[in-house]
């Protein structure tokens, strides 16, 4: 047996399976953190082959059973194994870093577990080639994330009534995103007879070519705007995520920024370009609208924020708004530019967060008017965090530098001039509000230690310095060396827009 063939089905087995172990073991907390980082080790390990097997061999797809496109099928491209990586490789680090920033009784009980099936939520959706079976892992998305944004911290400064205030907004919110997404993907079934994307790319297509596309398709297509837009927080849906975000766990909020809302993005590459594209000439200009607005609600938003991770917060409103922005202009070269634009900030964000939980651990609060002068006391947080606002603000030689650069030039290109020109002056917003922030928090003088207490003398230890200091050294190599990242992504794209060696793949060329 090669066990390569069936890395697709481990990746979401695995993190399953491992999430009802971790209950089983909450008696013996010691050997459930080993276990449970040897195993997210391990899944990042096998994402990586993966990976590698499709970018050399092509496009695999797993069946669950011998029901063709009947049954669950999965299925592994660039854009879903990429996604993959991605996601494992923060996932790992916000665990390691879990280990001494959650309070111990959380830890043991039911954070691991969650965690767990977080992880598979996230490897199912990436790697789902049925429509329905991406509404089944959202769900597990949703629920896991609930439970995982009450998680209690050590020396949290978060109280548990806001917590839950939250998560009870964000759970009402999705719950309105799951029954939307249910009406479309029952719609779709009504209407086509199949939910296999690739057989509704076929379908889908046959009907356009031949004229007689029923008018409710378009209408289904906006639906999953809705579903994959909520998911990324873009505008107007985006009124959960400042509310979320910070109340969270750090650790949590580097997953729920870094790479849960890149879910939405994910959605609308994979859904509307692989089942929707003889749509897009509707969908596309509604998305580069929506991503403007996202942009510059997010931007002037986090100008009047006094709460650092708020802050944070309603910056990933506005960068995912540059994302979808590529997205929307659709062309090869704004696809790759919006995909390496998701994977720096996921990178930058992830790390700006769990430097914010070093940050509020020695501060011992989220107002960064009652901070000051930290740089002489916390130096390693005070570069962590410069580097991540400079990546975020686009500054070189970091990877937040190049993802501006191949978004704005695609859009050139495309003679996106006034999209440019929005996206470049909310740029500027990004660049204020992240060195101001930086300075309020590590330059000047100390803060009034009578009316605000001292800083922390108990220094971060190397589970929470160590994955911001990978995630650090991941920002600069991908500024001073992006080639293998643009090129990943310049095929991505091309996929994206050929879709055929996909629906070949699923269905060997044929409607069955």
């Amino acid at each position: 047996m090669n066990i390569q063939e069936h890395l697709p089905i481990l990746l979401v087995a695995i993190p399953i399976l491992m999430s009802a172990l971790m209950i089983m073991l909450r008696s013996r907390p010691t050997f459930q953190k080993t276990l449970n980082i040897i195993v997210s080790a391990s899944i990042l390990l096998m994402s990586i082959i993966l990976l590698l097997q499709v970018w050399n061999s092509g496009i695999l797809v797993y069946e669950v059973g011998e029901w063709g496109k009947y049954g669950i099928i999965l299925v592994a491209d660039l854009l879903g194994s990429g996604m993959v990586v991605l996601s494992s490789g923060i996932s790992l680090l916000a665990l390691i870093y879990s280990l001494d920033y959650i309070e111990g009784k959380s830890l043991n009980t039911t954070y691991h577990s969650l965690f767990n099936l977080l992880v598979a939520g996230l490897n199912g959706t990436f790697l789902t080639g049925d429509i329905f079976n991406m509404f089944v892992f959202f769900e597990i998305l949703l629920l896991s994330s609930c439970g995982l944004v009450v998680a209690s911290e050590n020396g949290g400064v978060t109280t548990i009534s806001d917590k839950m205030e939250a998560t009870f907004k964000y759970l009402i919110l999705n719950m309105i995103g799951s029954m939307v997404m249910l009406i479309a993907v029952a719609s779709l079934y009504a209407t086509m007879g199949t939910l296999n994307m690739a057989d509704l790319s076929v379908k889908i297509s046959a009907l356009s070519d031949a004229g007689t596309m029923p008018w409710h398709i378009y209408f289904i297509a906006l639906l999953f705007l809705i579903v994959f837009g909520n998911k990324a927080a873009i505008f107007p849906l985006h009124y959960w995520l400042p509310d979320v975000h910070p109340t969270a766990p750090s650790p949590i909020s580097a997953m729920l920024s870094g790479v849960m809302i890149k879910v939405g993005a994910y959605g609308i590459l994979r859904v509307y370009f692989l089942v929707f594209k003889d749509a897009l000439f509707l969908l596309k200009p509604i998305i580069i609208l929506l991503a403007l607005i996202t942009i510059a609600i997010g931007a002037i938003a986090a100008v009047g924020q006094k709460d650092v991770k708020r802050l944070l917060a309603y910056s990933s409103v506005s960068q995912i708004g540059y994302v979808f922005l590529g997205i929307g202009m659709g062309t090869a070269y704004a696809l790759a530019a919006s995909l390496v634009y998701l994977v720096n900030h996921a990178i930058a964000k992830s790390m700006l967060f769990l430097t914010s939980g070093g940050i509020i651990h020695h501060a011992k609060t989220r107002d960064m008017h009652h901070m000051g002068g930290m740089v002489k006391s916390a130096p390693l947080m005070s570069s962590m965090f410069l580097i991540g606002a400079m990546s975020i603000a686009g500054m070189p030689p970091l990877g937040g530098f190049i993802a501006k650069f191949v978004l704005f030039d695609a859009a050139m290109l495309g003679e996106y001039y006034l999209p440019v020109l929005i996206g470049f002056a909310f740029a500027v917003f990004t660049i204020f509000y992240m060195f101001r922030a930086w300075l309020l928090m590590f330059w000047g003088e100390a803060r009034d230690f009578e009316k605000y207490g001292p800083y922390s003398s108990h220094g971060p230890s190397p589970m929470i310095t160590v994955p911001i200091i990978i995630l650090a050294a991941a920002v600069l190599i991908l500024g001073v060396y992006s080639e293998p990242l643009i090129s990943l992504s310049s095929e991505i794209a091309n996929q994206l827009l050929n879709p055929q060696p996909y629906i070949n793949a699923v269905l060997g060329g044929s409607v069955r």
